[in-house]
């Protein structure tokens, strides 16, 4: 496998790493990665302690020894990219992905007719977009099919809400005399009012800076009419762990989209696409998300990816 750093977009400002097998008499199948939200760079790692989670460079590891040419990228405003991530909306980080994609589309050894389209959370709702016109051989969603950003949120809060009131002892009794977990589900929609009132791209709640422009671009956002508009084949797959997209709302995806469509639930498998032994629990995230870049991506996961890309390539 042989990986360079690759530079594209307006006036060269996304930084990204494109990877791909040994040489090649022929030009081979391609796959963009999307990543998921947040500001994570090219590997999927973060700007925070305890946000390494080696989740791109992993995956784009796996599709290149199983034939692919793969390009993952800097969102803008992280890793080498320029730009300000708090500034950036929803319809920046298409242009953004577009420009990946028609960077990949021009490269001489990649086949023009046998790229696919992996988005990961965020990403899923991006590729949908980024996929129209394009004639992209796939799309791959993961963690994160057939669900807007406030559905993800309210499906979050209501999970906090409930663990919050099963929490035991004197902790538990405490919060549930403050009524802790309907809190939860009042300061959520007070946000979200706030940033949809907001006139100004990033503003300031609760004293940490937030990216309103991004959150009301999300809010605008009709998911399931771009998902209406694929024109190509599906996948979508997310794990019954995850705690940050509701797993079943894998099954919708069919629903929404005219496109041939596969979908699978993965026992076991979180947000990141790893397997997890603890007991799904929104509050232990930051426990559980502890060191897992060191854990390798879900083996079911890649098996199921591998063989769904063999079926539209080969």
């Amino acid at each position: 496998m042989t990986e360079k750093e690759v530079q594209f977009g307006e006036k060269g400002q996304l930084f990204g790493s494109l990877t791909y097998p040994a040489t090649s008499p022929v030009a081979l199948p391609a796959i963009l990665i999307i990543a998921g939200s947040g500001p994570l760079d090219r590997n999927g790692n973060g700007t925070k302690p305890g946000q390494s989670f080696h989740l791109y460079n992993q995956l784009a590891a796996f599709l290149t020894e199983s034939g692919f040419i793969v390009l993952r990228y800097d969102k803008r405003g992280t890793g080498k990219s320029h730009g300000d991530f708090l500034k950036t909306g929803f319809w920046d980080l298409i242009d953004d992905a577009k420009s990946a994609l028609h960077f990949l589309q021009a490269q001489p050894i990649v086949d023009r007719h046998k790229i696919f389209v992996l988005g990961h959370s965020e990403g899923c709702m991006l590729a949908s977009e980024v996929a129209k016109g394009e004639g992209l051989a796939g799309l791959i969603f993961l963690a994160g099919a057939a669900q807007s950003l406030a559905e993800a949120q309210n499906y979050q809060r209501d999970l906090m809400a409930n663990s919050l009131k099963k929490i035991k002892g004197a902790k538990g009794t405490l919060i549930r005399l403050l009524n802790v977990g309907d809190k939860v589900q009042k300061q959520g929609q007070k946000f979200d009012r706030k940033v949809s009132l907001a006139k100004r791209d990033v503003i300031r709640y609760q004293g940490v800076k937030i990216n309103a422009k991004w959150f009301k671009e999300h809010y605008e956002y009709d998911i399931y009419q771009s998902l209406a508009q694929v024109d190509c084949p599906i996948l979508a797959v997310t794990g019954s762990k995850d705690v940050q997209v509701a797993p079943k709302q894998v099954y919708e995806v069919g629903k929404y989209t005219t496109a041939e469509t596969e979908t699978y639930l993965i026992k076991g498998m979180n947000h990141m696409l790893r397997d997890q032994n603890e007991q799904a629990d929104i509050l232990q995230l930051k426990k559980v998300y502890k060191n897992i870049g060191e854990k390798p991506i879900s083996e079911e996961l890649l098996t199921v990816v591998k063989n769904w890309l063999n079926r539209y390539v080969y």
